[in-house]
Order: C-alpha cells, then structure tokens, then sequence
C-alpha cells in the first residue's frame, strides 16, 4: 500500500503543478490536463479553502476524478482472473470500496504540492488505448509518470493505470489482491479494504 500512496500523490501532485507548453496537444492529453486545471481550480478557489469547507471541496474534487478515472476499470484489472467469479453485487460492493480507498488516499495529499512543475514528455495511441508520458520535476528530482487510458465509445478518455517510475499501479494492487486470495477468502480481502478505508 505504501508504493500505491506514493503513486497517487504523484499523480494528482499534477493539479498543482505548472504546465510547460508542448507543442502538439492531442485529444487524449487535452482530456486530461482539462481534469488537471479543473482539480487545480478547486484548489485555489477561496471559497473552498479552509477547514469548515473540507467537505464541500472534497465533493467537488470526486466529482471530477470520477468523471476522469475508471474504478470499475481499475477494479476489473486488480483483481484479474478473480474478477469474474464475483457477482454482480459483489463486483459493485468491490468497485465502490477501492474507489473510496483510492479517493481518501490522494485526496487528504493533493494540497500539499506547490511550485512543481509537469512536462509532457510523449504519447502512444494505438486504437483505444493510449499512453502519455509525463516527467513530474521539483528543485532536485524528475519523476516519470505514466498514463494508461482508454478510449469508451462515447470518445471520453479515461484513466486505468498509472505507471510510476516503472511500477504499474494495477499491477501492484494485482499482486497484492492475489497474495490475499491465495491464502484467504475473497470476504477476507473485503473486510481489509474496508480497514484500509477506517484507517
């Protein structure tokens, strides 16, 4: 769990972050830095500063994640091949729950950046999937960060993967969600997600 807070403070640090200027822009990175200066919007709105607006700005910050990242997809992924013996309740049980953990995991951190700086770095499209690359670059360090979207048929792309200076988040939480699966129950993995989410 600690490489997957490193990875979603990294990512959403990008809200706070200032743009250098590339010279080509396509679709898949114009959705997503659209999100980028939305979240850093809400973050500098004043009205939405302060303790006593915590809740309000919260609200406002998941309402835009949600329209950008795809837990379900997320979700599908981390799990693998044990996704499909859950139910469709399950499936929605598991969704909402590791959607709310990786909400309250980035969304207490996001404030904490300022000054930074992201580049955009490059891109791969290959039908409905994409990759963008970006470098995160503070005073002494560069950090890679990598998008994965997909395109849903709409056109909307959608975050459901990021990779952090080569580790895949899904890839991490996969291997995680199957050590637990092997030697538990999948009602065992439940009740862990939720302690996570008490914590």
């Amino acid at each position: 769990m600690k490489r997957f807070r490193i990875a979603v403070l990294v990512f959403f640090a990008g809200c706070l972050f200032l743009s250098i200027p590339h010279a080509y822009a396509s679709p898949v990175q114009d959705q997503l830095k659209i999100t980028i200066d939305t979240i850093l919007e809400i973050l500098r709105d004043p009205s939405l500063k302060g303790e006593e607006c915590i809740k309000k700005r919260r609200a406002s910050l998941r309402k835009v994640i949600h329209e950008r990242f795809s837990f379900s997809k997320m979700s599908q992924l981390s799990l693998a091949r044990h996704w499909k013996k859950r139910s469709d309740e399950e499936k929605k049980i598991f969704i909402e729950l590791f959607g709310q953990l990786l909400e309250e995991t980035y969304i207490s951190k996001i404030e904490d950046y300022t000054d930074e700086k992201v580049v955009y770095v490059k891109e791969f499209v290959k039908k409905n999937k994409a990759q963008v690359n970006t470098k995160i670059i503070t005073d002494t360090i560069e950090i890679p960060i990598n998008y994965r979207m997909y395109q849903t048929k709409n056109g909307s792309w959608m975050v459901y993967d990021l990779v952090i200076e080569g580790v895949s988040l899904v890839g991490n939480y996969r291997s995680q969600f199957n050590q637990i699966l092997q030697k538990d129950t999948y009602e065992k993995l439940v009740q862990e997600l939720k302690k996570k989410i008490e914590i």
